[in-house]
């Protein structure tokens, strides 16, 4: 059996479980065919559980459109989450802590992926605040916590709001800032610089009026920030520049500290081929190459591919990151079945109208996590020299359909 399907069993079985614990204990299965995805027998052995805590949120439930919220809602939580439902009727003690889920998902993908290769890189793209406990997970735990206990059992297990969680911040090595100097709701630099104290490095994608770019690179590079810039307002990281970088390096990059440029490139349907969208990435001279695995969405790189994008068209070494989304499924991925749609499975949630084709999840899922681990095992096998996690925000979406106030 394939490592690809060993990851898959690890992700399916309970988040407790550390990486390689996990992997030291698995008893190697046939993959899992299509047909088991929904919560049934993922890799042998018995069928994996969802934790109690989370609810099955179903999208019949009854609820409250978004729309008929106070107008002050601000505009950037429209903008990400859409046209939104609140499920009123879930008990206070039922909401999950949907946050630190994600974190154990992260965690558990790094330590599978160092535990092969050391020094593997692990990026994250957006959910800064999960380096930190939050004020919705501290009034959380104060609403979920037992009417009696003595003080002292409270300490012990009362985080203060800002507490650093150390055992995430090591299992990453950076995180990718989504509209730092272009967008409107920016991370304030004093936390950056308080990630960066920890040795996390930082970068960001801004996409800009077309006037702006020159000038915020020349920003990002005055902050110590690598940047992706474009004038590219729909967000399709679909170019490949037919231009230097800024700021261009001539040094080979063997890993992330030493970069000081990078390259998103993620739909490469434009090209006609693969070996023509493989060919204008390797003509440029990035330090950061982040690709998607699959060209067209499900024809997947080879091993020897991804080695010649490793080296920048001067011939010095750079870094080439995969791209893997784990809080949406998308409909031209090789795992979508033709039959599936919101509500089949169960853990296809709702339909994200600002982007078609891409369905939000219940990221938790051991079903879903099965096709994460898939992927994720199957681009470390490859070669990348790590994997940039987006989708990591999914979290915001549960936490604004079950609020805790």
């Amino acid at each position: 059996m394939s490592r690809t399907t060993a990851i898959a069993i690890i992700l399916a079985s309970a988040l407790a479980l550390t990486a390689n614990h996990a992997i030291a204990q698995q008893v190697r299965k046939p993959p899992p065919e299509a047909a088991d995805l929904e919560g049934g027998d993922i890799g042998g052995g018995p069928p994996p559980s969802e934790p109690e805590e989370i609810p099955e949120l179903k999208p019949q439930d009854d609820i409250t459109s978004i729309k008929a919220l106070p107008p002050e809602l601000p505009d950037r939580t429209i903008e990400l989450l859409g046209d939104t439902n609140i499920i009123l009727d879930i008990p206070i003690k039922q909401i999950p802590n949907y946050r630190d889920e994600m974190r154990k998902i992260i965690e558990e993908l790094s330590g599978y992926a160092r535990s092969r290769t050391p020094g593997f890189t692990i990026l994250t793209f957006g959910g800064f605040d999960l380096f930190t406990w939050s004020q919705r997970e501290f009034n959380l735990t104060e609403l979920k916590r037992p009417a009696v206990m003595k003080p002292e059992q409270v300490a012990e297990t009362e985080l203060p709001v800002g507490f650093p969680m150390r055992r995430y911040q090591q299992r990453v090595d950076g995180f990718i800032l989504d509209g730092f100097f272009c967008s409107p709701i920016r991370v304030p630099i004093a936390d950056v610089e308080a990630m960066r104290a920890q040795s996390l490095k930082a970068l960001s994608v801004d996409h800009c009026p077309a006037e702006r770019v020159q000038s915020v690179f020349q920003q990002a590079r005055k902050e110590g920030i690598v940047a992706h810039v474009d004038a590219d307002l729909k967000r399709q990281y679909s170019d490949v520049p037919n231009v230097r970088p800024n700021p261009e390096n001539s040094a080979n990059v063997q890993d992330i500290t030493a970069a000081k440029s990078m390259l998103i490139n993620l739909d490469n349907k434009k090209y006609g081929n693969k070996a023509d969208w493989l060919l204008a990435l390797k003509n440029t001279n990035y330090d950061i190459l982040v690709v998607d695995g699959f060209y067209n969405g499900n024809q997947a790189l080879t091993k020897a591919e991804v080695n010649g994008l490793k080296f920048k068209k001067i011939g010095a070494r750079r870094q080439v990151l995969a791209w893997i989304e784990i809080g949406q499924a998308s409909d031209d991925k090789y795992y979508w079945q033709r039959e599936w749609q919101v509500g089949n499975p169960s853990w296809v949630h709702a339909l994200d109208r600002a982007n078609p084709g891409k369905y939000h999840v219940e990221f938790w899922n051991p079903a879903w996590k099965a096709i994460v681990g898939k992927t994720f095992s199957g681009l470390v096998d490859l070669g990348f020299d790590g994997i940039v996690i987006s989708g990591v925000e999914g979290y915001r979406r549960w936490e604004f359909m079950t609020p805790v106030n």
